[in-house]
This record gives C-alpha cells, sequence and structure tokens, in this order.
C-alpha cells in the first residue's frame, strides 16, 4: 500500500514485520512492533530521511506509525553518533579502562584533584581518548580510578 502526504510530498511504502520471535502488536498510531525487539534498519532510515527532508518528528511519527519518543530517540543517536544503528540488546557495558584510559585519567586527577567525573568524561571525548560509543560511565569506572 503506498501512503502520499501532501505536505511533504512524500510516498511511503507500508512496513510490514512479521516475527516469531517475541511478542508482536499494534501501538496506538496503527504501526506494527514486535516487543523487545529495535525498529528495523529501513525504518531507522526513513526516520532520518524525514528529517533531512524537513518533516518535524511528530510529522514523522504520524508518518511511519512510530511513537514521538521512538523518534526521538533514533535522531537524537544519529545526530550525536552518525548511526542509525540500534544499541546492543542486554549484556553489560565492557569495561573500556585500557592503560591509555587509565593512564588519562591519572593526569586529569594530577592536575585538578578535585575534578569531577563528567568534566573528565568531556576531556577524554575532547582529547580524543574515547568516543561515544567507549566512553566509562560517569559511576564509578572514572570515579575509583
Amino acid at each position: 500500500m503506498n501512503i502520499y502526504i501532501g505536505i511533504y510530498g512524500l510516498k511511503l511504502q507500508h512496513i510490514c514485520i512479521s516475527s516469531s520471535a517475541g511478542h508482536s502488536g499494534v501501538n496506538q498510531l496503527g504501526g506494527v512492533f514486535v516487543n523487545g525487539r529495535p525498529l528495523p534498519d529501513s525504518t531507522r532510515q526513513r526516520i532520518v530521511e524525514l528529517a533531512h527532508s524537513g518533516a518535524r518528528p511528530c510529522d514523522i511519527s504520524r508518518i511511519l506509525q512510530v511513537s514521538n519518543g521512538c523518534v526521538s530517540k533514533i535522531l537524537g543517536r544519529y545526530y550525536e553518533t552518525g548511526s542509525i544503528r540500534p544499541r546492543a540488546i542486554g549484556g553489560s557495558k565492557p569495561r573500556v579502562a585500557t592503560n591509555s584510559v587509565v593512564g588519562k585519567i591519572a593526569q586529569y586527577k594530577r592536575e585538578c584533584p578535585s575534578i569531577f567525573a563528567w568534566e573528565i568524561r568531556d576531556r577524554l571525548l575532547s582529547d580524543g581518548v574515547c568516543n561515544q560509543e567507549n566512553i566509562p560511565s560517569v559511576s564509578g569506572d572514572v570515579v575509583y580510578i
């Protein structure tokens, strides 16, 4: 089924999801989802394309029948990292206390013993020691090193 949206002159393909794993359902906007599974990459890509063409998140939500929160989260991650890929499901974040990270944190603490954990994270990013994917959490990783 084709859907034409007059405001943006966009033609969208109807997206069907079928899965034997998990429980599928229909959201309040009429979109199909599989509980606990990420949105398909094709839908994620379409969200970014619509945003680039000038569509507002609330319009994208209605067009693709995806919740506002989902659209905002995907766009936020895309603007932050440049990736539309979902983060890993489950598991724990790998510890990134490599020698270079530990050394830099120790250097920052020597330079300023009262430095906050969030300041350390910001410096690790700005100095290119870490990126958004491998930056230590604000909790124990940074504080106890």
